[in-house]
């Protein structure tokens, strides 16, 4: 009985929160890097809303990675994301500030989430500066673990390890043995 209650608890509880939230798994900035087709720094200009989206007007400044993909788009100027909750916004971005974010493309625009890296350019750390200035993607094949994973007995060379950092700008490089660990840690 008591485990019937539990697990019925348990089912309420996720039901209310996938209906109320989106949920993000934390990443380290280099997760973000790796994984986004684009990562640019980018002043914003203005912006505008419609029902569902809180569109910025926004100029690109600097690029860490994908200007190619930035090239192809028709819509250069507009960066797109969700005003709901329950889609990962609101996403607040303050006009005449600039931002370091990780950005996808959907239908030839820009879209930026609660989930994706979002960072103000004035305060980017040192090391996350140096992380995008080529480190973190010269070391996206190096495995980061998740807070899911559990321990590793037999670690690979590919593999930063278990110890976690509180710090999300921290490096996962290879060493001169060619080993993954962490840096700045």
């Amino acid at each position: 009985m008591r485990t019937m209650m539990y697990a019925s608890f348990l089912l309420i509880c996720w039901f209310a929160i996938s209906e109320q939230s989106c949920l993000c798994s934390f990443k380290y900035a280099q997760q973000h890097v790796c994984y986004s087709p684009i990562v640019v720094e980018l002043k914003i200009d203005s912006y505008s809303e419609n029902a569902y989206d809180r569109n910025y007007q926004i100029s690109a400044t600097k690029f860490y990675k994908g200007k190619g993909k930035y090239d192809t788009l028709a819509n250069k100027t507009t960066l797109e994301t969700p005003k709901d909750f329950t889609v990962c916004g609101p996403v607040d971005l303050e006009v005449g500030s600039s931002y370091i974010l990780s950005v996808s493309i959907h239908n030839g625009k820009m879209h930026n989430n609660d989930c994706d890296l979002k960072v103000e350019a004035s305060k980017a750390t040192n090391t996350m500066l140096e992380g995008l200035a080529g480190k973190y993607e010269e070391n996206c094949d190096c495995d980061i673990p998740t807070y899911f994973d559990g321990p590793i007995m037999f670690r690979s060379k590919k593999q930063c390890g278990t110890s976690y950092c509180d710090n999300r700008d921290v490096i996962c490089a290879r060493d001169d043995n060619d080993q993954c660990n962490w840096s700045n840690c």
